[in-house]
């Protein structure tokens, strides 16, 4: 997203007061006006395009709110590994199909669902962080009983996706967590995205469920095997923050890798990016 364009979108569901400003979870998670179809046209077209083969089921998932949570399950052949895929914000399936494919090289069984209120899933009345971190769980253990239970199972997390992934890295048995462009706070987020606009306010009031999204407490206590991933060229979650989290988190398997010339959306298009993660999940599969 263009900064001049996550501004007005941020000025857009912010509350003013004085000199503070209020940060509601809809200040930074984006939700789409209505359901859309999920499309997967995309997807097929790059399978075609590179003469491999993967198998498309279309998956509907109801929510402990009875929401129905819509995506993919994609499974290419021979797999090593199982994703499960949270995405990034403003990331919805249909649009986004290339992320898809590009994961299927290592190769890999990978579930991905809209968040609700997002593409082809549902709309709650109103927007909950603690909801989509539910959702994330319910994700997960579907993809456990669905996918070969004989492979490694991975969350990998992209942007906002690395909290939701990391949340689920604290509350089920998962055999490696993946970030790829992830933040800490939310503060971190207006800093770089606005970095005039954040810097002229004096006060930020965070909304309980806004403040509870960091990263760094949940990776003092997570043990498993632990990679990220960052785009040298990222200015939206730079790779100090990174740097940062790696250093915080207790495990002894951890790894980073910088793509050269990426920027905070282009990881996963690196054939450098898709090498390392494949070395990635050699070190702790062996």
């Amino acid at each position: 997203m263009k900064t001049s364009r996550a501004l007005y979108l941020f000025l857009g569901v912010i509350t003013l007061c004085g000199c503070a400003i209020n940060v509601t979870p809809s200040a930074f998670f984006y939700q789409d006006s209505a359901t859309k179809p999920l499309d997967t046209t995309k997807l097929h077209a790059s399978i075609q395009n590179d003469k491999t083969s993967a198998g498309i089921t279309r998956v509907e998932i109801e929510n402990t709110q009875g929401l129905i949570l819509r995506g993919v399950a994609v499974s290419y052949p021979n797999p090593i590994v199982n994703v499960v895929f949270f995405a990034d914000n403003r990331m919805a399936i249909s649009e986004n199909n290339s992320v898809i494919h590009r994961l299927g090289q290592l190769p890999a069984n990978i579930l991905w669902l809209d968040y609700q209120g997002v593409g082809a899933s549902d709309k709650a009345m109103n927007l909950s962080i603690n909801a989509i971190k539910q959702d994330a769980l319910t994700q997960y253990d579907y993809a456990v009983t669905t996918f070969d239970s004989s492979l490694p199972t991975i969350v990998h997390g992209r942007g906002f996706g690395s909290y939701f992934a990391s949340h689920v890295a604290a509350n089920r048995n998962v055999n490696a967590l993946v970030l790829d462009g992830a933040f800490n706070d939310i503060s971190d987020l207006i800093a770089n995205i606005m970095p005039g606009f954040s810097n002229a306010i004096t006060r930020m009031k965070l909304h309980d469920e806004v403040h509870s999204m960091q990263i760094a407490p949940i990776l003092r206590h997570y043990d498993g095997p632990l990679w990220l991933l960052v785009g040298e060229a990222d200015k939206i979650t730079p790779y100090p923050i990174s740097q940062q989290l790696l250093e915080t988190a207790a495990s002894s398997q951890k790894y980073i890798s910088v793509v050269p010339g990426a920027t905070h959306k282009a990881t996963l298009k690196s054939d450098y990016a898709i090498a390392e993660y494949k070395q990635f999940i050699t070190r702790f599969t062996q």
